[in-house]
């Protein structure tokens, strides 16, 4: 199932032997070499999370896990800590092309739910707080993640300043299509 960021926030973690609420969701951990989502906060400090692979279903906006214990601190999941130490956001990120065409901010991205992965942007310009010429960017095209920008491959070819042709299927798969971890 895919859903947007924005909806997703405020989801609720129950665990399957009770069905009592365990917390709900106020930010997601996404490794920006891959795209993948690899635990979600549990509260506002930001100092409880849920690793994905606990996470057992995803239905009706609840998400479900076998125990309460699959939730566990920052400092005890050391592979996550490494990835929350490299301060990557996603929201509000400027986004920029190869050719460093600037596209806008990210106001808002998709998730898979079954993989826990990243598969959308949706990237604005703002004027004057106001969202405009808004895209949506499948993440195929996200070339890097870094932490004050993220990098996408160019859908045209730009000659003195004008869009001459688009790029060839061959050309575009030319281009770097994995993420890159800027260091």
């Amino acid at each position: 199932m895919q859903v947007f960021y924005r909806d997703f926030l405020g989801t609720e973690i129950r665990d399957r032997l009770t069905k009592g609420l365990l917390g709900r969701i106020f930010d997601c951990v996404i490794n920006p070499a891959n795209g993948e989502v690899v635990a979600l906060y549990v509260n506002r400090d930001k100092n409880l999370l849920l690793p994905t692979v606990d996470i057992t279903r995803y239905v009706k906006g609840v998400i479900w896990v076998e125990t309460p214990e699959a939730l566990a601190t920052v400092d005890e999941i050391v592979r996550i800590n490494e990835i929350i130490q490299l301060k990557t956001l996603i929201l509000s990120t400027k986004v920029f092309t190869v050719s460093r065409a600037y596209l806008g901010e990210v106001i808002d991205y998709q998730l898979e739910t079954n993989g826990w992965i990243l598969t959308r942007l949706s990237v604005a310009k703002k004027i004057l707080g106001v969202a405009t010429d808004k895209k949506l960017i499948n993440s195929a095209q996200i070339v890097r993640i870094a932490p004050t920008e993220i990098t996408v491959r160019d859908a045209a070819v730009r000659v003195k300043g004008k869009v001459r042709r688009a790029l060839t299927l061959t050309e575009l798969s030319e281009t770097s299509a994995s993420f890159k971890l800027d260091e």
